[in-house]
């Protein structure tokens, strides 16, 4: 076990299964053993094991902005290509059965959307739906669309300024986004997706105060990912990025006590049970090998099968087209290169207490910027500090303000602490 400090406490950590927790050594050693077979079982069937159950579809390579981070390349969304009803009646078909969810994706799927309310009632019994927009393209209607059928609803903003946000994301992008939130809010299945850039770090607190006043309990904070070249001229340092993301996680907490109105940041909630109940996390990404290509993978408007959307674009990743392959695409020696990386072999990562914590995010981004995915991450410091500040917050018994009980008990059937074995 190795020894760390978190909230004035002494802490003990066993890297490979995730099992820590505070008092003597021994003790936790003695109890470890009589554990550490489930637990490792556990994390050799979160790692490794292939379950499919999210496909991210994009109907059209088409968009209506010009986001100077776009992760796709600028020759991709400009070729326009989108989906028959045909092709994409018959992408849902193989997804039917075998998925549990597919979610609309992008480009922007909102240029068809009339096609897509189309097959997300025709396909309403069979699979579970979420779309990923700009949000520019939403009306009243289509809000009352989604409430009205579950349907989960990703819409991006980067900034609470509105000058910030639009220098990133277009002219007019705030105020319609603002407008589309009024007509969202309360409701469970939005989130909102923001994109971390030297632009915008030092405004996450602020934004999630924006949030909260807006009604929206679950946002998202991820990093700028560097696949494309416009990315890498945002990407923030480790140390400032770090400073602006955990004054947000504070700010939701302070939100979330003082109000009774949870507001959480998912990318932080989903480090906190890769500590308390590793195998219940949502995201897949802080884990190695990720989930792409093993729990979820990406289409694009012609067909093509990619782990994840961050590799669209790189042929060298392209498992076959699913409308001639179906799931079979799954099976390709591109999906089956992305599902071998593992920290263990990542100079640096290895000997990382954090290892599995974190799991060294994006094998995608991490190809374009060095030509390998087993270097270590351009964030390395930002994990760490993510995963540090995680602890601290569990330690001082602040755990329920970012995660639910229920989701724990529903894969546990019981308190993390006692699946974990802390």
């Amino acid at each position: 076990m190795q020894e760390f400090e978190a909230g004035g406490r002494k802490l003990w950590l066993e890297p490979e299964s995730v099992f820590w927790g505070w008092g003597e050594r021994e003790e936790l050693e003695e109890f470890y053993l009589r554990v550490r077979d489930t637990l490792e079982a556990e994390m050799r069937a979160l790692r490794y094991g292939v379950e499919p159950v999210l496909m991210y579809l994009n109907v059209t390579d088409a968009c209506n902005s010009s986001c100077a981070y776009c992760y796709l390349p600028r020759e991709h969304r400009e070729r326009g290509r989108s989906m028959s009803p045909e092709e994409l009646r018959e992408a849902l078909d193989i997804a039917a059965g075998r998925l549990r969810a597919v979610v609309f994706h992008g480009s922007e799927p909102m240029l068809q959307k009339g096609l897509l309310m189309e097959v997300m009632d025709d396909y309403r019994h069979e699979l579970e739906f979420g779309i990923q927009t700009n949000g520019t393209l939403l009306s009243r209607e289509d809000a009352e669309y989604f409430m009205e059928r579950g349907v989960s609803v990703g819409i991006s903003l980067d900034s609470p300024r509105e000058e910030v946000n639009d220098s990133l994301r277009g002219r007019g992008h705030f105020a319609r986004v603002s407008r589309v939130l009024e007509w969202l809010s309360g409701y469970p299945g939005v989130c909102v997706i923001t994109t971390i850039t030297s632009e915008n770090h030092a405004h996450l607190a602020e934004m999630v105060e924006f949030l909260h006043s807006r009604g929206v309990g679950r946002c998202l904070m991820n990093p700028v990912r560097g696949t494309q070249e416009g990315g890498r001229r945002l990407m923030p340092g480790a140390e400032e990025m770090s400073r602006g993301f955990i004054a947000a996680v504070e700010r939701a907490i302070e939100l979330t006590k003082s109000t009774g109105r949870r507001i959480v940041v998912g990318d932080f909630a989903n480090v906190m049970l890769g500590i308390l109940a590793p195998s219940a996390r949502v995201l897949m990404c802080d884990i190695s090998p990720c989930g792409a290509g093993r729990r979820f993978f990406a289409v694009t408007a012609d067909g093509t099968a990619y782990p994840c959307g961050e590799f669209i674009g790189m042929r060298e990743f392209a498992g076959g087209n699913l409308l001639e392959r179906g799931l079979e695409v799954l099976e390709s020696p591109p999906f089956g290169a992305v599902r071998s990386r593992r920290v263990e072999e990542i100079e640096g990562c290895s000997s990382c207490m954090f290892r599995h914590i974190c799991g060294n995010p994006c094998p995608a981004e991490l190809h374009a910027m060095h030509g390998s995915m087993n270097v270590r991450s351009h964030y390395c410091e930002y994990y760490v500090r993510m995963v540090r500040h995680a602890f601290e917050v569990i330690v001082r018994g602040d755990t329920w303000q970012v995660l639910r009980r229920e989701a724990l008990r529903r894969r546990y059937g019981r308190e993390p602490e006692a699946a974990a074995g802390v």
